[in-house]
């Protein structure tokens, strides 16, 4: 069996805050393990510790106990980051610096030198559409021109292993819907992500595993299959020559006409059968049924709802 990509074992970390300076917890007892070649989408409350989770995965903090492992080694050293490509949420920049001038020097950090350097970066401007913005000054470029820019630098290295916090944040929906397609490659070619995200619809569509984080603990941690989700209504496809039967079982106002002649409508869970008999007794022709599931956003939520476990207070 290979080694892990990314583990927390039983983390803990606090920081001083307030006047006093007093030692607070920001998360606790957190364990979580991500096999190589898998998505990890880490979600929570604002506030709820998955900054502080992310920045102990890429070693920039330290855990007041436990360990944080990059492929079996202590993210504390430095041997083990090389490895990992990072997008912090609020991200450091150089404002009076140029765009390439940025990348060749985060990828000089990283240990690539000469046409090496001008080559990876040439190459991640290109793959985030920002060749034509190359000799601008940081400080010029837009919130989703720089957020780019930021998962530029994540790749310039050619990390086996991402943790980005929210790494669609200030994108327009073409360049969602495209990092979503380079993410979904990196994965494909081998590579291991651990991502935040408050846009749960990504969090579905890219994750093998998700963790829920709330006040600093994992509330849960499953896959989406894992997801119980109920059946809240379903929507039925009819062919009838009169709606009104239809209209007394279904949702008030979901029976809308469609082409041809037919009927589209929200049945309540509890009216199916009702429909069917319908159905059985000729008044409609029934074309289709489909449940209507819980979205992720409701299970989700009803899931921070639940009482807490233990008594670690948190910050973001």
């Amino acid at each position: 069996m290979s080694e892990l990509a990314l583990e927390w074992k039983n983390v803990s970390f606090a920081a001083r805050q307030g006047f006093w300076m007093k030692l607070r917890k920001i998360v606790q007892d957190i364990d979580i393990s991500v096999p190589p070649g898998t998505v990890l989408g880490l979600v929570g409350p604002n506030g709820a510790g998955k900054t502080t989770t992310i920045k102990l995965g890429a070693g920039l903090l330290h855990p007041l106990s436990g360990k944080v492992l990059i492929k079996g080694i202590s993210a504390a050293e430095s041997k083990a980051r090389k490895s990992v490509g990072l997008l912090t949420e609020n991200q450091y920049i150089y404002p009076h610096l140029r765009l390439r001038e940025w990348l060749e020097m985060l990828a000089g950090f990283s240990g690539i030198k000469g046409g090496e350097r001008m080559h990876r970066v040439d190459t991640v401007l290109e793959a985030f559409e920002l060749s034509d913005l190359s000799q601008q000054l940081m400080h010029t470029l837009s919130k989703g021109q720089l957020q780019r820019a930021g998962l530029a630098q994540a790749f310039v290295h050619k990390p086996e292993i991402l943790l980005l916090d929210e790494p669609m944040s200030g994108l327009d929906p073409y360049w969602r819907y495209r990092v979503q397609q380079i993410l979904t490659d990196f994965k494909s070619s081998g590579g291991t992500i651990l991502f935040s995200s408050h846009i749960l619809m990504d969090v579905e569509r890219l994750s093998d595993q998700i963790v829920l984080i709330k006040e600093g603990r994992v509330q849960w941690h499953g896959c989406p299959k894992d997801m119980q989700r109920k059946i809240k209504a379903y929507e039925a496809i009819c062919r009838s020559s009169s709606p009104e039967a239809l209209k007394n079982i279904a949702e008030k106002g979901s029976v809308l006409p469609q082409p041809a002649g037919e009927w589209r409508a929200s049945i309540p869970e509890n009216k199916k059968e009702e429909l069917l008999q319908m159905v059985s007794q000729g008044k409609i022709d029934l074309l289709s049924l489909r449940p209507i599931q819980e979205e992720i956003e409701e299970i989700l939520f009803a899931l921070i709802k639940e009482p807490k476990q233990g008594k670690g207070s948190e910050t973001k």
